[in-house]
């Protein structure tokens, strides 16, 4: 029985883990002000739309403030359905937070709990079952990535659809400043990176498991 109560819980720990960390390399993507300076510098993109490049940085930050709740966005700047369209963003945002601050304490909990019915064995234990979760999650990753390689502005239509539950999403790049500064070139980029990060991540886990489990291996009972 202890068996089993201790494989759950090494799953458990892992998906949890997994997850808390992958939605910790999303948050710091999105608010990377650097990411968003530098697509706009390389798409030239202030006076494309009509601003300076410190006017769109400015807003930038507000925007970013915005979802952080830390100010209100700039009614000189975003239209009101773009107003309308980021509070359901913050809020998706808010939930988002809160879901990888439960699945981090989880992760905690559990590990805490390995430790009590492992002992001296805990690492070698987790590190035996470790590699087969996160492939499962560097499969999931693998396939989302390919689908959004594939066709993005499916992929990107399907997720809005998903995630909202009205249609304030859909803006027009002839009235709406918000589309203008992040348009679809943007989420391509930073999805792509994301995605890059969260592959970077995986594998630099299996291996540091890798040499754990052997290590482990030798000295466990």
């Amino acid at each position: 029985m202890k068996k089993y109560i201790v494989q759950l819980l090494i799953i458990i720990e892992n998906f949890s883990l997994f997850i808390s960390a992958i939605l910790a390399l999303i948050f710091y993507n999105c608010f990377n002000l650097d990411f968003y300076k530098n697509f706009y510098t390389q798409e030239n993109l202030a006076p494309n739309i009509g601003t300076t490049y410190d006017k769109l940085i400015d807003n930038t930050s507000n925007l970013l403030d915005y979802l952080n709740y830390k100010e209100e966005l700039n009614t000189s700047w975003y239209t009101p359905k773009d107003i309308q369209h980021m509070v359901d963003v913050r809020t998706l945002y808010s939930i988002s937070h809160k879901i990888m601050i439960i699945f981090l304490i989880v992760f905690i909990i559990s590990t805490i709990l390995l430790v009590v019915l492992c002992k001296s064995n805990t690492i070698y234990y987790i590190s035996k079952t470790f590699n087969k979760v996160l492939l499962s999650f560097f499969v999931v990753i693998g396939g989302l990535a390919c689908i959004i390689s594939y066709n993005f502005n499916s992929f990107w239509i399907k997720f809005h659809q998903l995630l909202f539950s009205n249609n304030l999403w859909l803006l027009s790049p002839d009235e709406s400043n918000l589309i203008q500064m992040v348009p679809e070139e943007f989420f391509i980029s930073l999805i792509t990176k994301i995605i890059i990060h969260i592959f970077i991540l995986f594998i630099s886990l299996f291996i540091i498991n890798f040499v754990i489990k052997k290590k482990a291996k030798n000295i466990s009972i």
